[in-house]
């Protein structure tokens, strides 16, 4: 019979494989000096679950070249045998480490989790524990939510700055009127502040990353001269027309709702009570597919196109809900 110690430490390796999964990472383990049973602990994780918790093998190359990129959300498993190839992965691998150890292993500062002792039969049997609650896993807990706080969400180009189409020139960026205030009053109001911007011109190849680099840290600084600042900043470089390239991510530019969803598993946002400011049609349906309670279109040159762009797709959705502000003072926080 297992002692209440052993089977404490069962339900730590079943949470930690649990949690990876259900975060979206995948256990990674390494080809490199595996031990000869390495391919029976693997054939048992797929025969207990197929592929319901997804595992790559890969070797050391594969992430030294980047041929093979781990996430932070990923749990990457090294035999005791293969410790000493940590030092070499340390710098190029993300995610949480566990040792699979058979007899006391020193733990490193680069080391996560040891789990000691672990033979074969005990890593049967927390897969085999795990299984039995696999279709009823608890939630994640979520340290941020009791503090989860509504978000402002900013569009870059015609609401925090002036738009110059494609720009690549940091000594043109202007900041709206009123952007200033609207910021401040939000963080004094308690808000997270976010910026969401589609930047094609990156997609396309029209800004170098140094370029767009220096349009980005000019409106900061600016910014920061008045005493303002932006919590968080994310952009999507896809491109629409012609075939683009996968590390582009189609699910970021809005109407999308990924910008907005990145921010909400960063900051932990309170969505409902959240508000959204933009200029276009899909910077309005990026907010309403989000969750977003209030959503401003910001009066520009492209009003009437962008209103009639929104009325067409209340047709299809009347639920959808936003209104028109002529100046950031018609925006209530």
């Amino acid at each position: 019979m297992a002692s209440d110690t052993g089977i404490f430490k069962m339900m730590q390796w079943e949470t930690l494989i649990r949690e990876t999964v259900q975060m979206g990472g995948q256990l990674v383990f390494l080809k490199d000096k595996a031990p000869v049973d390495q391919d029976m602990y693997l054939e048992t994780l797929l025969s207990h679950f197929r592929y319901e918790i997804p595992f790559v093998r890969r070797s050391v190359a594969d992430i030294q070249s980047a041929t093979f990129r781990t996430k932070a959300t990923d749990l990457i498993l090294f035999f005791e045998e293969q410790g000493e190839l940590i030092d070499a992965l340390n710098s190029v691998l993300q995610g949480q480490r566990l040792i699979l150890a058979k007899k006391n292993f020193v733990k490193t500062p680069f080391v996560d989790f040891v789990w000691s002792d672990c033979s074969l039969n005990d890593w049967t049997q927390v897969l085999g524990s795990l299984k039995q609650n696999w279709k009823k896993p608890p939630a994640l807990p979520q340290f941020g939510e009791a503090s989860q706080a509504p978000c402002l969400f900013l569009d870059r180009d015609d609401v925090v700055v002036k738009n110059v189409p494609y720009n690549k020139e940091a000594q043109k960026v202007q900041l709206l009127p009123g952007i200033i205030e609207l910021i401040n009053s939000a963080h004094k109001k308690g808000y997270w502040v976010a910026l969401v911007t589609n930047q094609s011109g990156l997609g396309r190849g029209w800004i170098s990353w140094k370029e767009y680099q220096a349009v980005h840290q000019q409106m900061l600084s600016l910014l920061a001269e008045k005493g303002a600042w932006i919590d968080e900043c994310v952009w999507s470089s896809f491109i629409e027309e012609g075939v683009p390239v996968g590390n582009l991510y189609a699910g970021l530019r809005k109407p999308r709702a990924g910008m907005l969803q990145m921010v909400d598993e960063k900051l932990h946002v309170r969505m409902e009570t959240s508000i959204l400011v933009g200029d276009s049609a899909s910077d309005i349906l990026a907010g309403y597919s989000a969750g977003v309670g209030r959503l401003y279109l910001l009066s520009s040159d492209k009003l009437v196109k962008e209103q009639a762009s929104l009325e067409e797709f209340k047709k299809k959705d009347p639920r959808l809900q936003y209104e028109w502000a002529q100046t950031f003072a018609d925006i209530i926080l």
